[in-house]
This record gives structure tokens, C-alpha cells and sequence, in this order.
């Protein structure tokens, strides 16, 4: 077997004291890490973070919320965390946690408390493949924030040039990324160009690589930064 196939994710599992609920709150932790483990991932796990020199020894972190006081805001230590890594949710019933809020803070995916086991699965096999886990009309609100800075950064740089060009993508590339800064759909830009859908495929996962991007929310994250800071470049030159 090739040793890059059979290579384990390491994964870094957080688990908070048991203190309140001892009984329920161990249940559901070592249902959790057992499906973890059934998902191919090497884990450790404590109730403490690593060193700051061994973070980077891991793929991804788990975070266990069942006892968590975090209100509607993530403590600032997660945020650095979720900054060079991987961290997803788990056992969470605080209603107070927007997931849009979460994906835009930089967390990769949120299991409840009362998910089933069936759908972490299913959560879990979409991190393995680098994907997030959050529901769709959360990945919905999202873009459509971005979609909304992105509108607002245009109008407050009313001054540039309407499109922004990157260098490292093509014309026919330049032209699709900022369609799809502005909300285009495949289609859509299909019927813009007067090309395939199949075609348009093609050129936005040349973007997604050229960028590496994987997904049209880190896409246009990624343009508004370039944008904003070619901008700056030209304002102080």
C-alpha cells in the first residue's frame, strides 16, 4: 500500500472537565472520539492544548464545547488557533453560536449534541477530504456576507478600475473570478460568456487551484484581500 494513502490524519482532541452532567457528558465524548477513530484519524486527547511549538504536529483540532461558557463569541485563544489550523466544534448546544459567524472566524465545521451518529459520519468524511461542515444556509449566509463586503469595497474604491485583475490568472480567468465576486452562478456565466457550463467548470477549478482555494467562499475571501491590497499599494505609491 502506498504510504501517502495510508498516511492518518492526527488529530488533537480538547475535552473539557466533567464537572456538571459527568455521566451524559462521558457518553457522548467517547461516542464522539469513537467516530473519530472509526474515520482513519490518529487522536490524542486532553484537556489541555499542546505547547505552542507542537501545535503545528497536528492535522486538525477538535474542540469540545458541552460545558461551555463561550456565550455568542469565541474566546480569542481559539481564534489564533483557527488561524494555522484545522478546528471544528463538538458536543455544542449553545443556541447563542451563529455558524455564520463561526465559519467567518475561520472554524472549519460544528458537531451538536444531538446530532446523530450517522450524520458526524458523514461530517467527519467531509474534513477528511479538506472540505468545512456547517449547514448549507449557513455556507449560504456566508457568501452572501462576503458577497456584500466585496460590494461595499468596490463602492468605497469608486476611483479603481470596476475589475480587478490578477496576475496570475488568465484573461478568460480575470473575467469569470470577478462574475463570481459579483454572485454569478455557473450557469449564469455560461449564458455571460457564451460557453459551457462544463467550460466554466473548467476555468473555476483552474481559479480554485491558482488561488488554492477550495470553495467560492475562500475564493472571494481571497480576492477581497488582493484587491484591497493592491489598492493600498497603489494609493501609497
Amino acid at each position: 500500500m502506498d504510504s501517502k494513502t495510508s498516511k492518518k490524519n492526527k488529530a488533537f482532541i480538547l475535552t473539557c472537565n466533567l464537572t456538571l452532567s459527568e455521566h451524559v457528558h462521558q457518553v457522548a465524548k467517547n461516542d464522539f472520539i469513537g467516530l473519530v477513530n472509526t474515520c482513519a484519524f490518529e487522536t490524542s486527547v486532553n484537556e489541555e492544548l499542546p505547547e505552542n511549538t507542537k501545535v503545528s504536529a497536528y492535522d486538525i483540532y477538535f474542540i469540545d464545547l458541552f460545558n461551555s461558557d463561550w456565550g455568542h463569541r469565541v474566546p480569542f485563544e481559539f481564534l489564533q488557533l483557527a488561524e494555522n489550523s484545522r478546528v471544528v466544534l463538538f458536543n455544542v448546544q449553545n443556541t447563542l453560536l451563529c455558524e455564520k459567524y463561526l465559519l467567518l472566524a475561520g472554524i472549519e465545521g460544528v458537531f451538536y449534541f444531538l446530532d446523530r451518529p450517522d450524520i458526524i459520519l458523514k461530517g467527519l468524511n467531509q474534513l477528511q477530504k479538506k472540505e468545512r461542515w456547517f449547514k448549507r444556509s449557513s455556507m449560504n449566509h456566508a457568501l452572501a456576507h462576503l458577497l456584500k463586503l466585496n460590494k461595499n469595497s468596490v463602492t468605497s474604491s469608486a476611483n479603481m478600475d470596476e475589475k480587478t485583475l490578477f496576475p496570475t490568472l488568465t484573461k478568460r480567468e480575470n473575467t469569470i473570478i470577478n462574475l463570481v465576486k459579483r454572485g454569478a452562478q455557473n450557469q449564469e456565466i455560461a449564458d455571460l460568456l457564451n460557453i459551457s457550463t462544463n467550460t466554466v467548470k473548467t476555468h473555476v477549478y483552474s481559479i480554485f487551484r491558482k488561488t488554492k482555494s477550495r470553495n467560492r467562499v475562500e475564493l472571494i475571501t481571497w480576492s477581497l484581500q488582493f484587491a484591497t491590497a493592491t489598492h493600498l499599494e497603489n494609493t501609497i505609491n
